[in-house]
């Protein structure tokens, strides 16, 4: 439906652009390089933020500056979601429909709810900056608008575990060299997104590391991350983003997985929840595992949010592995 979403773009005037709940690199990247493309064609573009942006994507802002909320009495003629495979991750406090107009879905998974009026997925793209890059074409854009290029190659890097997972082809690697030709700098994203830790960082890897169980007969590979965990290492959720690969990286492992007790605010107080984020290692396909547990994803990475506590999710995560592993 990338006509559609094209044919929405020319006719509109104002937009909204947000990210998933938790936003990423390719979310983030995504939604900036749309806002960019948006205002080169004479569009009014505002990223709707109203979540904390994790320090390590902080450089991609630049001068670009969200809002938590719509302002009263603002319509939209269109609201834009990048990369959302799940209702579950629309961003909180996001505007009634009346405020947002109908709902553009970008995104490139495979395992997703039914969400949105009009819907760009391609899930042959690598990430869904790939997505954009495409719509910009649509578009006439003959060149990456200005401030564009990293934020977008942000998105394709992050996605592709900086050119490294199955999903990485040439098609992907000519956009990344493109990228950097109109700006991106490679370094910098690099460095942002991978090479720049805290020592309290370092410190939650050796607490992460240390919980690691093998299940399976060594085909699953399971580790924990809990409040207490996070504060004894004087560390944040942010900076729990990423952890899980070093599950996926155990020798033998198929699947990755970390349960992550996630502390959700409510105007009533607060609770925990248990978020699990799955990664594969080569041809299982954990997405089908998330949907299950009423998240989604695509093959290599997926990921749910349940409101329970962190054993009964290892329960209903190792109750699914068995199902998936017996069909498999």
């Amino acid at each position: 439906m990338i006509d559609k979403a094209i044919e929405v773009a020319q006719n509109g005037e104002r937009f909204l652009v947000a990210c998933h709940r938790r936003p990423d690199a390719d979310s983030l990247g995504s939604a900036l390089g749309l806002i960019k493309t948006l205002r080169a064609i004479g569009k009014e573009a505002t990223l709707f933020m109203p979540e904390s942006i994790p320090d390590s994507l902080l450089f991609l802002m630049e001068n670009e500056e969200g809002i938590a909320e719509v302002p009263e009495g603002t319509r939209y003629d269109a609201t834009w979601i990048m990369d959302i495979a799940a209702k579950a991750l629309i961003p909180p406090r996001f505007p009634s429909a009346d405020v947002t107009g109908p709902l553009v879905v970008v995104d490139h998974h495979h395992a997703h709810d039914d969400i949105g009026d009009v819907v760009v997925r391609d899930t042959s793209s690598a990430a869904t900056g790939e997505v954009v890059v495409r719509l910009m074409e649509g578009l006439g854009l003959e060149s990456i608008p200005e401030g564009a290029a990293t934020p977008l190659y942000a998105a394709i890097v992050s996605d592709t575990g900086g050119f490294r997972y199955a999903n990485t082809g040439p098609a992907t690697l000519r956009l990344g060299a493109r990228l950097v030709e109109e700006g991106a700098d490679p370094w910098q994203v690099a460095y942002q997104l991978f090479e720049r830790w805290e020592p309290a960082r370092l410190r939650l890897l050796s607490a992460i590391t240390a919980t690691l169980e093998t299940a399976f007969d060594g085909r699953v590979a399971i580790m924990r991350v809990t409040r207490e965990m996070l504060a004894i290492c004087g560390a944040n959720d942010d900076m729990v983003e990423g952890m899980v690969n070093y599950a996926r990286r155990v020798d033998g492992a198929e699947i990755g997985a970390l349960l992550w007790e996630w502390q959700v605010k409510t105007p009533a107080g607060s609770h925990v929840e248990t978020k699990i984020s799955l990664r594969s290692s080569g041809n299982a396909d954990v997405s089908q595992i998330a949907t299950a547990l009423h998240g989604g994803g695509h093959r290599a990475a997926a990921a749910t949010q349940l409101d329970i506590s962190i054993d009964e999710a290892d329960e209903l995560l190792r109750a699914e592995l068995a199902k998936y592993f017996a069909d498999a």
